[in-house]
């Protein structure tokens, strides 16, 4: 009887091994209303106090776009403030100017060049870092550990390797800086940890590569080609030594006949139709410059594929604690996604740009979800210490803001 009434908890144990944890999916509820009111404010405040009032108004829609994305209803909690964010601004500027100066000098500029391009990599480390410490959920702070010497020599070694190879090592070098990443990041007192695979973007890397190097040569090419065609032209034409100026022999135009002169209305005068070789270079620059502008946008269009494919992967390999991540980002998403952001910000001369990060972040915070307990974050957990804002101020209109 015993053993009988022993089954089934082994199945019942079993069952619980085997059973797939519980799905958790982001949301978000920001307005694109609200946002634009906060924008269409903060441009006001920038113009009464010159600008200075920019640190309180980015801080005001970070802290709003933050607010609204919530995880089992619970949302997010962005403490960060204007103030730092000055304050950081002007301890950059103690770097930047200096920097500024030396890049016009110019034999210091090459290794000012460097120090800048170093200063770029270590930009989105920076940023990251502040806000993640100033962002909670459920009264628990993020953080973002780790050494910023280490992270900008990794960031030096694959940004060569990115070089060296043409491109083939990126997949490796981007899963390598976004391992170090997350393996630093905490939620509370719990270490967040990643293991990626950098094969299982080899594919989708070399085919958007090969679109993108064919789509630059292709808008390339035509302006190279017309631009030599003329130089060639204009070459030959000096080494025939021919007279564009008109000749005592030569005939006279029909506008330039004085009416004095008289001339016999039976006569036949031609006038000359050819298009000046400047025009034939102007027309086929101008063409060619558009042409070129397609090209580059397939090029960039077809490198979203890998980015989302990047996404995945980043988010495939994430853990903290018993919790798993996934991110359905896809290709099509992405181009659908920055096609209409686009349009937006032309179509309002740029006054729709927070609409569009609006968007951004909605599409990314909805695709992404959470396998696993979310009750087993909150034990135990310990508020930890705040780090200062200047990182936010280097990274500042650099690339790295997507929203928060």
């Amino acid at each position: 009887m015993e053993s009988s009434d022993a089954l089934p908890d082994k199945a019942h144990v079993l069952n619980e091994k085997h059973a797939k944890p519980p799905i958790t999916k982001v949301s978000y509820h920001g307005k694109a209303g609200q946002i634009f009111r906060l924008h269409l404010l903060n441009l006001l405040m920038n113009m009464v106090t010159l600008g200075i009032y920019s640190f309180w108004g980015k801080t005001r829609i970070r802290r709003y776009m933050t607010s609204h994305i919530a995880i089992q209803d619970d949302r997010f909690e962005y403490t960060g403030t204007g103030k730092e964010l000055f304050l950081g601004w002007l301890k950059a500027m103690l770097i930047f100017l200096p920097l500024f100066v030396c890049l016009a000098i110019p034999v210091v500029n090459i290794p000012a060049i460097i120090v800048f391009m170093g200063i770029l990599s270590v930009a989105l480390y920076l940023a990251l870092r502040y806000r993640l410490s100033r962002t909670k959920w459920r009264g628990i702070r993020f953080s973002l550990a780790g050494s910023l010497k280490e992270y900008f020599v990794l960031c030096l070694k694959r940004t060569f390797f990115n070089i060296f190879t043409l491109g083939y090592a990126i997949p490796k070098s981007d899963i390598a800086i976004w391992s170090y990443i997350a393996n630093h990041m905490s939620y509370g007192d719990l270490k967040f940890s990643y293991k990626g695979d950098h094969t299982k973007l080899k594919k989708i890397h070399l085919i958007t590569m090969s679109i993108f190097y064919l789509s630059i040569c292709s808008a390339v090419l035509p302006i190279v080609f017309g631009a030599s065609q003329n130089m060639v032209g204009s070459s030959e034409l000096e080494v025939t030594g021919t007279d564009l100026s008109p000749s005592a022999d030569a005939p006279i135009a029909v506008d330039q006949v004085s009416p004095q002169a008289g001339y016999d209305e039976t006569e036949d005068y031609t006038t000359s139709t050819e298009v000046s070789p400047k025009r034939e270079f102007d027309s086929s620059m101008v063409s060619g410059i558009l042409f070129m502008y397609v090209g580059l946008g397939i090029a960039l269009f077809a490198r979203l594929w890998y980015h989302a494919a990047l996404w995945q992967e980043k988010f495939r390999g994430l853990y903290l604690g018993n919790l798993r991540f996934k991110a359905d980002v896809t290709g099509g998403g992405l181009a659908k996604l920055y096609i209409i952001n686009m349009l937006i910000i032309i179509a309002t001369l740029g006054l729709g740009k927070p609409i569009a990060a609006n968007r951004t972040l909605r599409y990314y915070a909805t695709n992404m979800r959470i396998a696993g307990e979310l009750k087993d974050l909150v034990s135990q957990q310990q508020a930890l210490q705040q780090k200062s804002g200047m990182g936010d101020a280097l990274a500042a209109d650099v690339g790295f803001d997507m929203g928060l």
